[in-house]
Order: C-alpha cells, then sequence, then structure tokens
C-alpha cells in the first residue's frame, strides 16, 4: 500500500455511490484521451481489484472480445524469497570468488544478514497469466472497451493499454516505448478523489467477494481466485473482515 496521510488511511472501503461519483467528476475532463484513459482505469482496478503493477504491465493484446465477453489477462508477479540454505550457498559462492570468509560467523548473525539480503535480492520473481472476463454489456467493461477503440484509432502502432507520454508545445504525445508506473496511474486519480487510492479498489473487490460468499473454505478460496492471492491466510483476513456469516434460523 503507498504511503497516505494518516487521516484516510483506515478509511472505510469506497463504495459503489463513491465512484460513480468520481467517475463523474471525470466526465468534465476536457481533453477525451485523457478523459477515457482514467474512467477506463478506474473502471479496472474496480472490476477486477488488482494490484499497481497488474494493471500498468497491461498490453492491448491482453484485451480480447469473444462470444460475448471481455477477456482479460493478467501478469502476476509473486515474489518467493529465497531459504537459510540458498543463502549460505550463496555465500559459499561468494568465498570461492573472493577468498574471505563469509559463513563463519554465529547462527544468530547469519539469520539477521538472511532476512536482509531476502528483501534487497534474495528472492525470485515468478510470473503467472491469469485471465479474467466479463459481459461485454457490463456498465465497467463498456468504459474499458470505449478507451481501447479510441486508444487504437489514435495510437495504431500502440502496444500498452496505458502508454507513457509527454506534453509537447501543449499536446500529449504518446510513446510506445514503455507504459506509465503503477505511482503515475495513482497520480490519474487523484484530482478526481483525494480519498482514493488504488489498493482501495483491490480491498473493494475482496470484501464484494467475501460478502457474497459464505463465511468458510469455499468462500476463502473464491476470495482467493478473484484476488489472485498467493496464501488462503491473506483470503481469511478479507473474510473475517467482510464475510457475513448466517444464523440459522428457529422458528416457533
Amino acid at each position: 500500500m503507498p504511503n497516505v496521510a494518516k487521516r484516510i488511511r483506515n478509511r472505510p472501503i469506497p463504495e459503489d455511490k463513491e465512484i460513480m461519483d468520481t467517475l463523474a467528476k471525470a466526465d468534465k475532463i476536457q481533453n477525451r484521451y485523457f478523459r477515457l484513459r482514467v474512467k477506463c482505469l478506474i473502471a479496472l482496478a474496480k472490476k477486477f481489484g488488482k494490484r499497481r503493477s497488474e494493471i500498468d504491465s497491461l498490453k492491448l493484446a491482453d484485451l480480447e472480445v469473444k462470444e460475448g465477453y471481455l477477456h482479460i489477462t493478467f501478469t502476476i508477479r509473486k515474489k518467493h524469497k529465497v531459504g537459510l540454505f540458498q543463502y549460505i550457498k550463496h555465500l559459499k559462492r561468494l568465498e570461492k570468488k573472493y577468498r574471505f570468509e563469509y559463513t563463519n560467523k554465529p547462527l544468530p548473525q547469519l539469520e539477521k544478514e538472511w532476512k536482509e539480503w531476502q528483501d534487497k535480492e534474495g528472492f525470485r520473481i515468478k510470473e503467472e497469466k491469469r485471465t479474467k472476463k466479463v459481459d461485454v454489456n457490463d456498465k465497467y467493461a463498456k468504459l474499458i472497451l470505449e478507451y481501447v477503440a479510441y486508444l487504437k484509432g489514435i495510437n495504431p502502432e500502440g502496444v500498452y493499454l496505458f502508454p507513457s507520454g509527454k506534453a509537447v508545445f501543449q499536446h500529449y504525445v504518446i510513446d510506445n516505448s514503455r507504459p506509465l508506473s503503477g505511482r503515475h496511474l495513482l497520480r490519474l486519480i487523484k484530482p478526481l478523489n483525494k480519498k482514493l487510492w488504488l489498493h482501495l479498489f483491490r480491498e473493494m473487490r475482496g470484501a464484494e467477494v467475501a460478502r457474497e460468499s459464505n463465511n468458510n473454505i469455499i468462500g476463502v478460496y473464491s476470495v482467493k481466485e478473484a484476488l489472485d492471492l498467493e496464501k488462503e491466510t491473506t483470503a481469511w483476513n478479507y473474510i473475517h473482515r467482510y464475510g457475513v456469516q448466517e444464523v440459522k434460523p428457529e422458528y416457533a
């Protein structure tokens, strides 16, 4: 979660009305490209609850309409930290290369340095593809498709869904070599609603699935799949926060 002011850090998750009010403010943006772009961004975040990195890396080729559905393939990047045994093997290679003792240390010190190393470089990134689909008549799907159609019309050689760009003599020039960063995507939303950031949409999506699901292991699986979580414990947290347990009725 990005750094946010303390006064809004623990705010409630957005309700549908707040999202619609934010979209209404977006409608007042005069530049059509900017207007459609931010509405598409909000629609994606609201409908799928994806992480910033999973949104900013989307390519136009990842979106496809078939059989009445909009299919979107997200790239999920999961960080897998390297274990202590692998860390010691890493140190052994350094010893061989530099002829210096790296492992001749007390175990508590090695464990401390291993955990610090995990955060800096001791991890591997594993990529997975996950495809979601939504009816093309969904109100948020329509916003996504409207932007895609316009983008392809003004930028037929485009690669990314949210390409980078810059202002040149009061004109915005698209740069197809790279996408907008996740931080830049956040800055698109802030002028419309200072109390919104992308992780809140993810929290909102998790809450929706938790409330729709039963307060049991099936509900946990539903949240895990919806948000593409790696651990069931994270999904359990959504169930605990937002799930509603039905109490068995007793009739007279």
